[in-house]
This record gives C-alpha cells, structure tokens and sequence, in this order.
C-alpha cells in the first residue's frame, strides 16, 4: 500500500474544503493535500443558485440560520468579507436588488475555476477518485487509510459536508468517520427542499405557483412564517419559502400542517368584499369562475372545492356563510406535513456534530487536531447564499487555525 506525508489533509474538496485549502497555505503550511471521493472538485458548487452560485448574501445574520448559531462567532476577522475573499483569488461578484451575491459572469463554473486556479497556485496536491476509509489517531497526527493508500497527516481538517444531494458526493461519510474519532451526530434530517403533503390535496394544482404567506402551525401554534412563491408539485409543496421552514418542518412530521394564506395583502375584510362583489357581477356563471382573476383558474376551484362549495353553484346563489367559509380558507388553506422530502431532493442538512465539540478555533474536543468546517456542523441557513456563506467562512477559519497550529510550541 502507498504511503504519502502531508502537513494538513484536508477530506471533501467542496466549498468549504477548498477555501480550508487555499487559507492554510497563505498561513504557512508547506505541504496542504486535499482528498477527494468524486472524479473531480466542487461538483455541488456547480449545482448552486441554479448554476449561477448564490454564493453569499450582503444582510447576514444570526437570524438567517437555525442549530448550533453560535458557531457564527467563531468565523475569524480575515474570513468575514467574503467578496473580498473572492477578489483575491481573481472573481469579480456583483449582487441583486435582494442583496444575493453571484459571480459577476453568472456562472458558478467561474467561482469554482477560480477556486480550482488558486489551489493549484498555492501548490496545494488534489487527490481525487480517492475514499476515506477510515482515520486512526497517532501520537504525531493521524493515519488516513484510503483504498490502496495511506496518508500520514499531522493536521485534518474535516469538510466532508453532510448527506443532502448524495450524486454530488455528499453521502454522510464524513459522520461516520468523526463517530470513530468520539464524535456524537444530532439527529440529521433533509433541509431546504420540498415538503411533503396528502397527495390528493395538490393533486388538482400540480405544476402551478401562487404568492403566499406560509406558515408552519403546530397544535393552534405558528412556529415560524415565510413569504414567497409556492408551487405545487406532486404530492409536495416547494418554491423557497416552504424550503427555509422545511428544516423546521422535520420536527413537526405527522403533527403539524402547513397554513398558506394565498392572499397575503388583502385583509379578511376586504377579501370577503371582494369574492362577494365579484358574485353578483358573474351571477349567471357558476362557482367554478367565481375566483377567476384573483387566482389561477385552477388554483381558484380547488380553493372552493376544499371550503365546501359546489362548482357547479350559481354564484347569485351563494351566501354570506359561504363567501366567509371561501375567505377562510384562502387565508388559511393548511396541508398537514406527511414528510419532508428525501436527501436526493434536499439542498443542505439539517444537523451534525454540536458545536461543543469544537473549540472556537473549529478544532475537535474529540480528537486533538481535526477541525471540522461546513455542513458537517451542526448549523444551517435559510435559501439565498447563507449556506455557501458558512461554508466558504468556516473553511477558512478552519484552514487558518489548522496552518497556524502546526507553528505552535508543543
């Protein structure tokens, strides 16, 4: 078997890992090996922000994220300005009305060759097409034990990322191999990705989107609320308001529903007004034409479908209880959580090692000089460039403190 020294390996050359690269060789180690499982680098990268890499957002905070949030705290000065960062390695960004940040060419596959030209520059060795086995303490560092090789490193940084989008590389063995080292996991659970409903409740809209105030809502309780555009898909509710409560959404399975309000900048009131003006002028119609306007056509029937009406109803016939049951339930059209969907579908992880299991350097309280950076930490952040956030800024961190340390007085 062959056997290779190195000052830092580095397993996952995702976001996280190759910033972890790039900023342990500007701190001075001499010899960085990054170990990858896939065929090549940052394949999730290209994934992102629909093949544009939302790579971060310009109003970040605390609030944005949900787990262990006090990881935040641990991101080092130098890492905090991440177009900056991106700059220095020769990628102009450019930012929306809604504060994303893209690469200016609207290409994540110049954020990634960006990433890939500065790993090369700082003569940083990728080794791809390679998967960790295993990883055994030493008393000098670590033995990683691959397929037909060893490593010997005196410091890991671990950014194997979680399990969501497993074709990407991201399979949860980076768990698996911290569990050997004493780590504990949270309970791990599918984030940002559709949620699951009763099939026959969106059946009648699949394909179809409304603007809506979604609320996730728990024995009378809202836990949390998102504006946004919902789709209907099959069997599932999705759009980006419903994936940024879907980590949420996880713990309420079989006990919770989810509340659309589908007219969100109309009060009961008016709403109420409306429908009823609206049934005198289309008198001779019937129902099924009643919402037409307001909504979709379709979208519109299934709304007085599930209040109650007959379609087939005279709108001259309708009466006040019936436009309030019609009102009702356009602001308040729930659908109970059956699921949130599986890992195929999910965009990042809900979970991972707690945060005291690292020191604020992002070094392991388990296993004297791993760090541990990204999505394999238990934190995570609302769609719009959060979580690449955490994943290009914790990878520095790490990358600094593990370059640093090996300068360290024993």
């Amino acid at each position: 078997m062959e056997k290779f020294f190195t000052d830092i390996a580095v397993i996952g050359a995702g976001a996280s890992g190759l910033v972890a690269a790039i900023a342990a060789v500007r701190y001075g180690a001499k010899k960085v090996t990054l170990i990858e499982k896939m065929p090549r680098v940052g394949k999730k990268i290209l994934s992102t922000g629909n093949g544009r890499c939302n790579l971060s957002n310009t109003t970040i905070s605390e609030n944005d994220y949900s787990g262990d949030t006090q990881l935040l705290s641990y991101i080092a000065k130098e890492a905090d300005n991440i177009t900056e960062f991106f700059s220095s390695i020769g990628l102009l960004c450019r930012k929306d009305d809604s504060g994303r940040i893209y690469p200016y060419s609207m290409s994540a596959t110049s954020v990634l060759d960006a990433l890939r030209f500065s790993v090369q520059a700082g003569g940083a060795e990728v080794i791809c097409d390679t998967t960790v086995n295993d990883i055994l303490k030493t008393n000098g560092g670590f033995r990683i034990v691959c397929d037909d090789s060893e490593i010997i490193a005196k410091k890991i940084i671990m950014a194997a990322g979680g399990c969501a989008a497993p074709s990407l590389g991201s399979s949860g063995d980076g768990y698996t191999l911290c569990k050997k080292l004493g780590h504990s996991i949270t309970k791990l659970y599918p984030a940002l990705a559709p949620i699951r409903t009763q099939t026959e409740l969106v059946k009648a809209v699949k394909g179809l989107r409304t603007p809506a105030v979604v609320s996730l809502i728990s024995q009378g309780r809202t836990v949390c609320s998102e504006a946004g555009e919902v789709q209907f898909t099959d069997g599932a509710l999705s759009g980006i308001c419903i994936f940024n409560i879907s980590a949420k959404a996880c713990e309420y399975i079989g006990s919770g529903e989810i509340s659309l309000d589908t007219a969100p900048d109309i009060t009961d009131s008016e709403l109420f007004s409306l429908i009823k003006s609206t049934s005198k002028i289309r008198s001779d119609l019937t129902c099924d034409e009643l919402l037409t306007g307001l909504y979709h056509k379709r979208i519109g029937q299934a709304i007085l479908k599930h209040a109650g009406i007959p379609l087939t109803t005279l709108c001259k016939d309708i009466k006040d209880k019936e436009i309030s049951a019609i009102t009702s339930k356009a602001k308040d059209w729930r659908f109970p959580i059956k699921a949130v969907s599986d890992w195929s579908l999910a965009q990042v992880t809900c979970g991972g090692i707690p945060a005291d299991e690292v020191t604020d350097s992002f070094e392991s309280t388990k296993a004297h000089g791993m760090y541990l950076c990204g999505e394999i930490l238990n934190i995570q952040g609302k769609c719009g460039g959060y979580n690449l956030d955490w994943a290009w800024k914790s990878g520095y961190t790490a990358g600094k403190n593990a370059a640093v340390s090996l300068t360290e007085r024993k």
